[in-house]
């Protein structure tokens, strides 16, 4: 060991610690200036100069004597104690390395490079593990931050961002993706949120057990230019398929074949191919079920039916004095073959009179396994006029809603057709869902309350909205053909982007046991996905009026202007022309005068346009605008209607001011049920017009701005 002044010593461009912060130096300083320097630096000949010497560990408290000979404590020619490094080339790196980690913790980031430099010298995976103490995978986790994209990584390396969010990040190697990810959340409310990132990055991706993946074959993707990425331990026909739309594209045309040769086998008039494993109810909701008759069974297969039957029995007594084990598998493996193979020798070919066939079909639809199959059930096309179900008084109160509306056009739930007060109460439970499948805390206290409440003495069974068992929530028709709200979208990646394989088992204990191997993570974000989908539609008041998820929904801030924007085919279509040059005058009082002789397909274009932002008008009223949701949409309810303010704001009085379209005399009865083109409005539940589709969609809760 040796000493030299400290003015001949600088820190080596080896040094794995990049980022040098402030943090303890000060402590260091004084312990040294009270006590001296009890460890020596590890110092080299430096390669430039022959006259000084590169610090290769001991860097910070390098910088606490400098720091302390600045502020005079020390003389400027202080010697240091130091020992010469006798294999500057192939050592200084690793010193370096090994003198921080053994200190204050390295930054991920710097901690990263210096794997990646050392590994690039010939150094394997399990030599740097070996060497520094640290696990294999710790070292493969931490070379993989390397892969970030440049403006990610030095986040991490600045403190911007944590371990957690850069590894969420880093569950691509794809860095278009990353910086797509990046470019969404990196001034976004959810940046800090890794679930919400690694979600974003999975939206288009499949996993190559899909079974679309599996029904299209790996071979057939990747012959179309399809990418795959595979982690380290993943074999073949495993990984992440990252062109999930090229994949859905492909699997589509493959299924539509295979559902066209369907439709001539069976001589339907129809088949129609879908890329799910059940039917979803919005493909079948204009349609009604056709039960055909069946031919009996041959006598073979009734014979054979009888001692399927028969074995049944034999098993369900065996599976009572069996004990758990392989013996007891067996006895259900065999059950469950049993009952599959009863159910296809039981449904013969179905009987449809030809009179019927060209408008009967079913759906070409995957089994878990990938395979095509047709759908059990049979639908005709053919319309039959349905009478509305109706609960014990419930005609009453509608003719009585019909007549407070023509008296009382101010009580929002009073004056939308049922079809759009359906929609509504389905977009705003949508929202709160997006909220509370994003809070796997909320999500565990609800269900918890919901199991526990009737034995803590609490017997308010239906007034949450929540059907934790989770049962069918009897979703209201709400309005047809319209595309998928932003929210209910982003649902749909929050559940892509959960593992579904331990629900692939056949066997219910088996899928238990497969869920109960999740990680933590990954069963916080089922129970915060289920528990949202045991939300029941619901709005401020009116029919769908439910106080708890109001109430709920202000406990999460909620803003429904952020996620819920009223288009024309999703709100003003199915207003009457009254009532939207009323919203408009609220927002902007001059609009009522401009839009007074407007069509009302171009008077609810305008307002989509206006409350989307896209409309070029003055500050205030573009804030109003991008902030204006009805009343019932809320979750607060403390914000005061914007015709108030916007009447305050142009001097017209308040809101006992009279309605700005009776200013114009536009409310009259004919207005009621025509329109001035003498079109009738939309009645509840049919189509209206469509003219504009701008601002359809609610902006997705992942892609809002701090």
């Amino acid at each position: 060991m040796i000493s030299l002044p400290h003015g001949k010593l600088r820190l080596s461009d080896a040094n794995v610690r990049k980022t040098n912060a402030q943090t303890g130096l000060e402590a260091l300083a004084a312990s040294i200036a009270e006590h001296g320097l009890l460890q020596p630096l590890i110092v080299s000949p430096s390669s430039g100069k022959k006259t000084l010497y590169d610090v290769h560990a001991g860097g910070r408290r390098w910088r606490a004597i400098g720091l302390l000979i600045e502020r005079g404590t020390l003389p400027k020619d202080y010697a240091v104690d130091v020992r010469l490094c006798e294999n500057e080339a192939m050592a200084s790196r690793e010193i370096s390395l090994a003198e921080n980690l053994i200190r204050e913790a390295m930054t991920p980031a710097d901690e990263a490079q210096a794997y990646r430099d050392i590994m690039a010298e010939g150094a394997s995976v399990e030599d740097v593990a070996r060497r520094f103490g640290v696990t294999v995978r710790h070292v493969q986790g931490r070379v993989r931050l390397g892969d970030l994209a440049e403006p990610i990584f030095n986040a991490l390396a600045e403190g911007k961002i944590t371990l957690d969010v850069a590894m969420a990040y880093g569950t691509t190697g794809d860095r278009e993706r990353q910086l797509a990810a990046w470019e969404r959340f990196s001034t976004n409310w959810q940046g800090d949120n890794p679930q919400a990132i690694r979600r974003a990055i999975a939206e288009s991706a499949l996993s190559a057990n899909h079974p679309v993946a599996i029904f299209l074959t790996e071979e057939e993707y990747a012959g179309a230019g399809g990418r795959i990425e595979r982690d380290l331990f993943a074999g073949e026909g495993e990984g992440l398929w990252l062109d999930g739309e090229l994949a859905l594209e492909l699997a589509q045309a493959k299924l539509q074949h295979e559902a066209e040769i369907a439709a001539l086998g069976t001589r339907l008039g129809w088949v129609k191919p879908l890329l799910v494993t059940h039917v979803p109810y919005s493909e079948t909701e204009d349609l009604q079920t056709y039960w055909p008759t069946y031919a009996e069974p041959s006598p073979e297969a009734k014979e054979r039916i009888a001692v399927i039957e028969g074995r049944l029995i034999d098993i369900e007594d065996a599976l009572e004095e069996c004990e758990e084990g392989e013996a007891e598998d067996t006895l259900y493996a065999e059950q469950e073959q049993l009952n599959t193979e009863r159910d296809r020798i039981s449904k013969t070919d179905p009987i449809i009179p030809d009179e019927d066939r060209p408008h009967v079909g079913t759906f070409l639809i995957l089994d878990r396994d990938g395979q095509p199959c047709l759908a059990p059930s049979y639908y005709t096309t053919q319309k039959k006029r349905r009478s509305v179900q109706q609960g014990p008084g419930e005609g009453d109160a509608s003719q009585g809603d019909e007549q407070a509306s023509a008296s009382d056009p101010t009580k929002p739930d009073e004056t939308n057709p049922r079809s759009l007060e359906e929609q509504l109460a389905k977009d705003r439970r949508d929202v709160l869902a997006l909220h509370i499948a994003n809070d796997p805390g909320l999500a565990l206290d609800i269900t918890i309350f919901e199991l526990a409440r009737s034995f803590a003495g609490h017997f308010g069974y239906s007034d949450t909205g929540c059907a934790i068992t989770i049962s069918d929530r009897f979703e209201p028709a709400g309005i047809k053909s319209i595309p998928e709200s932003e929210a209910q979208v982003q649902l749909g990646s929050i559940k892509a982007a959960l593992p579904c394989d331990w629900g692939q088992e056949h066997n219910s204990f088996a899928s238990f046991l497969a869920f109960r191997a999740l990680d933590e993570e990954a069963k916080a974000g089922w129970l915060a996905f289920a528990v949202s989908q045991s939300l029941k539609a619901s709005l401020a008041h009116g029919q769908y009026n439910n106080a708890f998820q109001t109430s709920l929904g202000a406990l999460l801030d909620i803003d429904v202007a952020q996620h819920w924007r009223p288009s024309a085919e999703r709100y003003f279509d199915r207003k009457k022309k009254g009532q939207i040059l009323t919203i408009l005058g609220g927002i902007d009082p001059e609009a009522a005068g401009r839009y007074a002789t407007a069509k009302k397909s171009e008077l609810a274009s305008a307002a989509a346009r206006l409350c989307a932002g896209e409309t070029i008008v003055q500050p205030s009223v573009k804030e109003r605008a991008l902030a204006w949701v009805p009343d019932e949409m809320r979750f607060d309810g403390a914000m005061p209607p914007v015709g108030q303010v916007a009447q305050d704001e142009a001097g017209q009085g308040t809101s006992q001011d009279p309605d700005p379209a009776e200013d114009i005399g536009l409310i009259d009865e004919a207005d009621a049920e025509f329109d001035e083109e003498g079109e009738a409005e939309p009645e509840p539940g049919e189509a209206g017009p469509a003219d504009d589709t701008s601002g359809t969609e609610a902006e997705p809760l992942l892609a809002q701005a701090a």
